[in-house]
């Protein structure tokens, strides 16, 4: 009989889940109940002994044995976290099986198996965005590439269709509606771009260093703020008339605020680069009328009229 290696499967056994009955580990290891209570006595000691972050349970009721995980992350934050990543619909099933399976496993085995009922229909109907690359590997690279301050040399996919290249130092990178973007700096441009994760075709990384002027440094948080989708264009001052719900529309743009009430509508006034800030006017049909400036409210027609001609 070796004590030493039955103690160790027990306790990897009750790592990984399982709840152990006196009488199936008398019969499992065909020894008694007094020298499997020895086996279970070492188990607790070396949890206590060690500060390891579970817990011993005895539960007289059932007359099993068990451990359970003590997390710093409780369920609520960890079931919150798992329907965020469900709903950006961002990942392939196989980067959120492996988001899923990560973030469960911080929980107690009792507490992972409530959140995985909780997710299940979410989960079983899944679809995800159309894309071509996996994002978890893209993540970390782009990772290393900012906090290492390396340049890329790259082929990309633009909303034209049209493949162009380029050399760009990434500086940083942030989700919106379904996407990660990555804020590089163009030194032939010497301007700041915005790029689609995803719509890479091809990355090198350079040995060559690139700088960021100092003046054109963002504030990603500010930026955020500031971008609806797209941050082609220029920053707009802009007043709205908005019939909506009008929450809806502060919250796609942080830095607005209401101004005035009326029956009907709210007069808005905010902040937000010019093509996203339309993108999201032509999104919003009759419940937004553009008071300001003038050459927003001309940008809006343009596009209607566009929209219109479709139809001819």
């Amino acid at each position: 009989m070796n004590a030493g290696k039955n103690t160790i499967e027990m306790f990897a056994r009750m790592l990984h889940g399982d709840k152990l009955s006196m009488i199936e580990e008398m019969q499992r290891y065909n020894c008694s109940e007094k020298t499997i209570q020895r086996y279970l006595r070492d188990i607790r000691d070396t949890i206590n002994e060690n500060q390891l972050n579970i817990s011993y349970i005895h539960d007289l009721k059932t007359s099993e044995y068990y451990i359970k995980k003590e997390t710093d992350i409780p369920i609520e934050e960890i079931l919150a976290l798992l329907k965020i990543v469900i709903g950006t619909r961002a990942f392939n099933k196989s980067e959120l099986n492996q988001l899923i399976k990560r973030l469960l496993s911080t929980l107690s085995n009792e507490d992972s198996q409530i959140a995985k009922k909780l997710i299940n229909s979410t989960e079983t109907k899944y679809v995800p965005v159309k894309s071509n690359y996996a994002l978890l590997p893209r993540i970390n690279n782009f990772i290393e590439y900012i906090s290492s301050q390396t340049a890329i040399e790259f082929t990309y996919l633009n909303s034209k269709q049209e493949i162009i290249s380029g050399i760009e130092l990434p500086i940083s990178l942030y989700f919106d509606n379904f996407y990660f973007y990555i804020v590089t700096y163009s030194e032939e441009k010497n301007k700041i771009v915005l790029h689609r994760m995803d719509r890479f075709q091809s990355i090198k990384p350079l040995v060559k260093k690139v700088s960021l002027p100092w003046d054109l440094k963002k504030d990603d948080g500010k930026e955020i703020n500031n971008t609806y989708l797209i941050s082609d264009g220029k920053q707009d001052n802009f007043k709205i008339y908005y019939s909506g719900f009008p929450q809806s529309a502060l919250d796609h743009f942080p830095n607005s605020k209401i101004k005035k009430r009326f029956d009907n509508k709210v007069l808005i006034e905010g902040t937000a680069y010019t093509q996203g800030l339309i993108m999201w006017i032509m999104e919003q049909g009759p419940r937004v009328r553009v008071k300001s400036p003038r050459s927003l409210i001309e940008a809006v027609k343009s596009e209607l009229k566009k929209t219109l001609d479709n139809y001819e």
